[in-house]
């Protein structure tokens, strides 16, 4: 058996002879068709170009490499790298620059990146200059199929066309549904849409900057530049796929066997040109700016901020669904939410609420290519973000309680002490301020599952024991059965409800009791305020569409049974909104939430990560209702 030495230089061995035999073959094929007599007057050829022409040649090539920059710029946000764009681009456009001229462009356009950045190491550079490659080739494979299909290109493309037209939507599909593809024990998280769309915009403005390059170089009437455009793309990708230095060899042979017969000298010389513009003269500048990389930036102390500093209790819902606690511009920490789409700003900011706070969202967001969201923001902020011209939606309403002015003795909680008093004549004891049993709770949370379907995530929360025990639980004891309790983040000056468990058999009323003896433990503890957390708003009354929609997502969320249950505390309904700069991102950050919610990541293990519980938060949840 041939030992892991032997297969590692046989694998080294195909990577460089490949690419020589590529080209060789390459070379044989066009000596073909180029006759020897044509080679001759190449020089000729190339000293009748006009400086005009190699000066807007090198004009295209800036404005390619500027284009080719940005793909390392969204590549550090997709890969959390903290670097700024600034450097980014200059590390781009050099690592690109090495690496299309040398050939092998995943290890070269690496080392190039890792002696520009002192900052990365080794194995940093390298999935930069891999994710860059790979992303390239893909918008490639997009971009080309869809300028073949819209512009004159060769009949045989339309494989190419049909391709791209599955491709793309389906891409679109795979990183909205499964921004995270899992290989055994190794997760890869894939660029969010917002990423993808720049890369996209990015890679056809380099390719028709590139095209124009050659066109220019070009003598004038060789071709339309909307005929040389997509050939262009096509022999730049069997460049890319041969491995050779700069695509030499399928490159030219692509080009010089669509062209025009007769005008074989001038393309040759005008590849020859574009070859000493677009490659050698770039290669050179990153060459010269390595001599000296980028210096190490200082390092930027941070105060960190802590769940129990916020303005709400609520935002503690993040805890257990990759949320964290920030300090913004606008002052005062806040509660942020990343999903694969957006970065999301969770509840209301409080004073904080203002366009200073929308503007350092935008800024966040574009730092990670996500979508800057809002979400269950108070009418402060909703209203700078509608001054702001952002798309504002009213979502749902919270369920306050005035801890100082909560008596029983008012008509509106008629139906409470009638639950009450049930309550009191079944025999259920209440007991507040310490976790219940762990088997007891958990086997209550598997009760409820199996009643009201799998916990969801996101904002809402899932039975965690680690979790619990940092909240304040009132749990009702059947003799010393546990048949319920109830769960309630703890803030500065408010609380609020988190999970609530019964048991089938539990008898009605149990849940009003945890609740209404909650608010008392909130009362007695010196809180102002308690959220029974929130239940679904229609938009626009006025609206049959609104109405409509409101009423198939009370339906997904559990019916109006959640709405009934928190009025029977007579709560005040404070309207909460949603907030994006668009329209178009308004859904696509709603659509993720959603989903969050509905495919919540897996709990961390006890002991390692605290958890968080929200059921009663059925925004956009499904049946999952208590």
């Amino acid at each position: 058996m041939p030992s892991s030495r032997a297969l590692s230089v046989a694998q080294v061995g195909a990577r460089v002879g490949v690419p020589i035999v590529i080209f060789l073959g390459c070379a044989m094929i066009l000596s073909r068709q180029v006759p020897s007599d044509i080679l001759l007057t190449l020089p000729a050829q190339l000293a009748g170009i006009a400086s005009w022409q190699w000066g807007l040649a090198a004009v295209f090539t800036a404005g390619s490499f500027f284009a080719v920059a940005q793909y390392d710029v969204q590549a550090h946000r997709a890969l959390g790298t903290k670097v700024p764009d600034g450097r980014a681009r200059i590390t781009g456009a050099v690592g690109i620059a090495i690496g299309q001229t040398v050939g092998f462009g995943l290890v070269s356009g690496a080392l190039a990146r890792w002696r520009m950045l002192p900052e990365l190491n080794v194995g940093q550079a390298l999935k930069l200059s891999t994710m860059v490659s790979l992303s390239f080739v893909i918008a490639w494979a997009c971009l080309t199929g869809l300028v073949c299909l819209v512009l004159p290109a060769p009949v045989w493309t339309s494989a190419l066309s049909v391709g791209a037209l599955v491709l793309v939507p389906g891409l679109a599909a795979l990183l909205f549904f499964r921004p995270t593809l899992t290989f055994g024990s190794r997760a890869i998280h894939l660029p969010s849409l917002r990423i993808s769309a720049s890369i996209l915009g990015w890679a056809l403005v380099d390719m028709a900057m590139a095209a124009a390059t050659l066109w220019v170089l070009l003598p004038a009437g060789t071709m339309p530049f909307v005929t040389l455009l997509p050939l262009f793309m096509i022999a730049l990708g069997c460049g890319l796929m041969s491995n050779t230095p700069g695509g030499v060899g399928p490159f030219e042979l692509v080009l010089v066997t669509a062209i025009p017969v007769g005008t074989e000298a001038e393309v040759l010389a005008g590849i020859l040109a574009f070859r000493a513009v677009y490659y050698a003269l770039p290669a050179l500048c990153a060459m010269l700016a390595m001599l000296r990389p980028l210096t190490k930036p200082k390092s930027m102390t941070s105060h960190p901020a802590h769940w129990h500093d916020l303005p709400s209790s609520e935002a503690q819902a993040l805890r257990q669904n990759d949320g964290c606690v920030e300090v913004s511009a606008a002052g005062g920490p806040v509660a942020i939410w990343s999903t694969s789409q957006t970065r999301t700003l969770f509840t209301d900011p409080g004073n904080r609420a203002n366009a200073r706070m929308l503007s350092w969202l935008q800024r966040r967001a574009r730092s990670q290519g996500r979508i800057p969201l809002i979400y269950k923001s108070g009418a402060r902020l909703a209203h700078a973000a509608r001054r702001a011209q952002w798309a504002v939606l009213h979502i749902a309403d919270d369920a306050i309680i005035d801890v100082k002015d909560y008596t029983l003795d008012v008509p509106a909680r008629r139906r409470l002490r009638r639950k009450l008093r049930a309550v009191t004549s079944a025999g259920v004891t209440l007991r507040s301020g310490c976790a219940p049993p762990l088997k007891d709770a958990e086997r209550l949370d598997a009760q409820w599952q199996a009643q009201c379907g799998s916990a969801r995530g996101g904002s809402m929360g899932r039975y965690c024991p680690d979790y619990v025990s940092d909240q304040w639980v009132v749990s009702a004891y059947s003799d010393t059965e546990l048949i319920g309790f109830a769960s309630f983040h703890r803030g500065a000056s408010d609380w609020c409800l988190d999970i609530m468990r019964h048991a089938p058999d539990a008898p009605d009323g149990t849940m009003h009791a945890l609740v209404h003896h909650a608010i008392q433990d909130a009362h007695a503890e010196g809180f102002t305020r308690v959220s029974l957390a929130s239940v679904i708003a229609c938009p626009n009354g006025s609206s049959a569409f609104w109405r409509w929609a409101a009423q198939k997502a009370l339906i997904a969320a559990g019916g109006s049974g959640l709405r009934q249950f928190k009025s029977a505390f007579a709560p005040r309904w404070v309207p909460r909104y949603a907030a994006a700069p668009t329209w178009l991102s308004m859904i696509i950050g709603m659509a993720d939430i959603a989903r969050v919610i509905r495919n919540p990541i897996p709990l961390a293990a006890p002991k390692t990560s605290p958890a968080h519980h929200q059921d009663e938060n059925y925004e956009l949840a499904s049946h999952s209702a208590a």
